[in-house]
């Protein structure tokens, strides 16, 4: 392709123009920079990449005279935002319009663009509540189900082979189905995690089984195992390192990292590990009818009451040796926040499920991760690293963080429910630009502006696939065929096509050891640039049904070209600059070449990359 200069420069913005914007993902490996340091990196980084993006809608401007003005309270979400910023007197921007809303919500809540019908229908809509039917509309969409399917599974990281681990593709598929069918029939989250941590039966089928499956590993005693286990319960559904204490007392290693954590001693994390030590996970050899001569083995999870106890008698494994305190040579189960233990003939695995549900540090924990996939940033970042000693200090809002908390278990731990009240306010419906005056780093924390982010690698090759109307088909095992990246039932799923090429140079990772980022790359631009069969071949007007041929057959308008080609690949209208120098590149040269080149720029452009 030959491209005038203007659109060139569209094309490299992003490697060049941001590098690499590290994100720090909540389920990978654990940050050992204290919780400031992290704080002041991360709002760093996230200020520079929204004033980079933000010019691709409207550049900053000085303030209007008059008082600065704040958008209409929907709910508490901005009562509490807006009530802080005045009294730190920080003026938010302006409410998104209706184009960079819709898309924003439609990515968030989906994980897909909006079509171009979809936003010329909702632009045309003159209703007050709108805004309000369109995200009841996404969160009952089969695409909602898809998006937070795969956010639970990065979660729990269901993955059908890891380092220390094997699920199979038949365990990843039931657990894959487990998730799907929970969100699909509007499960209680809180239930869900309770069915996780006591799940019972044979991997292949009984998907919620994969949870101990998952995060136990073969080699080392079995009280590594329990270990295992208590610490990822403490780190996915408490958002809190309870790894820290699993090979030392917090005492001497945690003062820096976590207070309330230092005041805890290895003997409380036996404790915690202890609800696991009445489980019993048989190996059971499984001929596989789609592969006779595969030597496969799935796990039957059951509870082995009455028998089982957290032994202190190790001294080998992963963790250092496990001695008798105080001539007690077990450690009985008991809640590592609360000292909780189970009731008179209640499963271990049953009390355990039963007390972190019912903390409100499990509704904490869980409203501070849903958050940062909406806004961005969460309210205590590290989202995993949640220190009870400071609630009144760590989070950016101690007071959003809380009601969002207690409207979470009002709600029953509806997922829809909570996701609406953060969708439906004046607070997540913000702008990118800030208008109100010039920019400050500090402000970051305060959600004065949406916080641009990347897209995730899912949605970046679903974009470029409804952008350009070219479908793709993963063959997935044990499934069949998949259209969409957002459907995969895990992240290593098709790493030998193009396409898993493509996602994992996007940054998908691996859910073991390597976590999904945010990062940009010279790599991803070249991709984005010059890949045939991702983006290339997709522009082309002799590619069947592709929307350049589609516009083309429709009409040789320039103008109307122009505007068709934003509308699928931006979700808008062009403004009245891009309108004119578009048209006018059209006009210049061969209106089919030109006309693919301009779809071209804007899939390589900031503002597709970024929500």
């Amino acid at each position: 392709m030959k491209h005038k200069s203007w659109i060139v420069a569209l094309a490299v913005g992003p490697a060049l123009l941001l590098g690499d914007q590290k994100s720090t993902c909540p389920f990978g490996p654990f940050d050992l920079r204290s919780p400031r340091e992290q704080q002041a990196s991360l709002y760093h980084q996230l200020s520079l990449t929204i004033e980079a993006v933000a010019p691709s809608r409207r550049r900053a401007v000085l303030p209007p005279n008059g008082p600065a003005s704040f958008p209409a309270a929907v709910n508490f979400v901005d009562t509490d935002v807006f009530n802080k910023m005045r009294r730190d007197g920080v003026v938010p921007t302006t409410v998104a319009g209706d184009e960079e809303f819709l898309r924003r919500v439609t990515l968030d809540l989906t994980g897909q663009i909006p079509d171009s019908a979809t936003v010329q229908t909702f632009l045309a809509d003159n209703g007050a509540d709108k805004r309000a039917r369109k995200i009841d509309q996404l969160l009952a969409s089969d695409a909602f189900v898809d998006r937070w399917t795969m956010w639970f599974g990065d979660l729990v990281q269901n993955v059908q082979t890891s380092a220390n681990s094997r699920e199979y593709y038949l365990g990843r598929n039931a657990y894959y189905t487990y998730i799907h069918d929970s969100l699909k029939n509007g499960k209680a989250y809180d239930q869900m995690v309770r069915e996780l941590i006591s799940g019972k039966g044979q991997s292949f089928t009984a998907g919620n089984a994969n949870y101990w499956v998952r995060q136990t590993q073969a080699n080392g005693p079995i009280q590594d195992q329990y270990d295992n286990l208590a610490a990822a319960s403490g780190e996915k559904f408490l958002g809190m390192p309870f790894l820290c204490v699993s090979c030392h007392n917090g005492l001497g290693h945690l003062e820096l990292v976590n207070t309330y954590l230092k005041s805890k001693l290895r003997y409380d994390f036996w404790g915690e590990a202890a609800f696991f030590a009445r489980t019993r996970a048989q190996r059971l050899a499984y001929t596989d009818p789609a592969n006779p001569n595969a030597n496969l083995q799935q796990y039957d999870v059951e509870d082995n009451a009455p028998n089982g106890a957290y032994q202190l008698n190790t001294t080998s494994g992963n963790k250092t040796p496990r001695l008798p305190v105080n001539g007690q040579s077990t450690a009985p189960p008991a809640f590592l926040l609360t000292g909780e233990a189970p009731r008179s003939g209640e499963a271990y695995r049953d009390a355990l499920a039963r007390i972190l549900t019912a903390n409100q540090q499990f509704s904490r924990a869980t409203v501070n991760y849903l958050w940062k996939e909406m806004f961005g940033l969460g309210i205590v970042e590290p989202t995993n690293n949640i220190d009870l000693n400071k609630l009144d200090s760590q989070p950016v809002n101690p007071a959003l963080l809380t009601d969002l908390t207690n409207e979470f278990i009002n709600d029953h731990y509806d997922l829809r429910a909570i996701l609406r009240t953060m969708a439906m306010s004046s607070t997540y419906q913000l702008s990118t630009a800030y208008t109100p005056a010039g920019w400050n780093e500090a402000w970051t924390p305060y959600f004065a502006r949406h916080i641009a982010h990347r897209l995730p690698a899912e949605q970046m090759l679903d974009a470029i696939i409804r952008a350009t109307n070219v479908p793709v088909n993963f063959n997935v095992q044990g499934i069949g065929m998949v259209t969409a990246a957002m459907k995969l039932p895990d992240t290593t799923e098709s790493r030998a096509t193009v396409y898993g090429r493509f996602l994992d140079e996007f940054g998908r990772g691996n859910r073991d050891d390597e976590p999904r980022t945010n990062d940009t790359s010279i790599a991803q631009a070249l991709s984005l640039m010059n890949d045939s069969q991702v983006v290339v071949n997709r522009v082309h007007r002799n590619t069947a049904n592709s929307t350049v041929a589609k516009v083309l057959a429709a009409t040789s308008d320039a103008t109307a070209i122009v505007d068709q080609i934003y509308l699928a690949t931006l979700s808008r209208h062009p403004n009245a600059t891009e309108q004119q120098q578009a048209v006018a590149y059209l006009r210049s040269g061969t209106l089919v070449q030109r006309t693919e080149d301009l779809q071209w720029v804007l899939l390589n452009s900031l503002e597709f990359l970024f929500d």
